[in-house]
């Protein structure tokens, strides 16, 4: 008799063990899948440069890069004063009205840097984006809104 006893005993243990193997399977894949998710996104996030844009804007003068669209137009001089340093061929300047200019209309080659200016032709009532672009995808580092200048 005390065999049996003891052999029913022995029963519980294998459906208890079952279910903390199974638990510990289950946390071991979220932990895993998290950490590649986590991963996968610090990939898709790029970190655009951070800097500071002053405008000054001349109606009675023209720039280096031609972005009038409307005849009734100035110069817009863009000044890094701060922040990232950035390539050069990374940025865009998008007039609208107006059009875009990149690095070999600017005039901006290399770094630009604190210190570094472009002056371009716009339409006196023009929103101005400066743009950086990479890897598909791009961010407006600064603008311009000729009607809050």
């Amino acid at each position: 008799m005390a065999v049996s006893t003891l052999r029913s005993a022995d029963d519980a243990v294998s459906p208890v063990v079952g279910v903390v193997l199974l638990f510990a399977i289950s946390i071991t894949l979220a932990a895993v899948t998290a950490g590649v998710v986590v991963g996968a996104e610090e990939g898709l996030i790029s970190s655009a440069p951070t800097a500071s844009f002053e405008f000054n804007y001349d109606a009675d003068a023209t720039g280096s890069a031609d972005l009038n669209h409307s005849g009734n137009s100035g110069a817009l001089t863009l000044s890094h004063v701060g922040g990232d340093t950035m390539d050069a061929s990374n940025l865009e300047v998008r007039a609208q009205p107006g059009g875009t200019a990149g690095e070999s209309a600017l005039g901006w080659s290399g770094e630009v840097a604190a210190g570094s200016s472009v002056t371009v032709t716009v339409d006196a009532g023009a929103t101005v984006r400066l743009v950086h672009s990479t890897d598909g995808s791009s961010t407006t580092v600064a603008t311009w809104d000729a009607d809050s200048a």
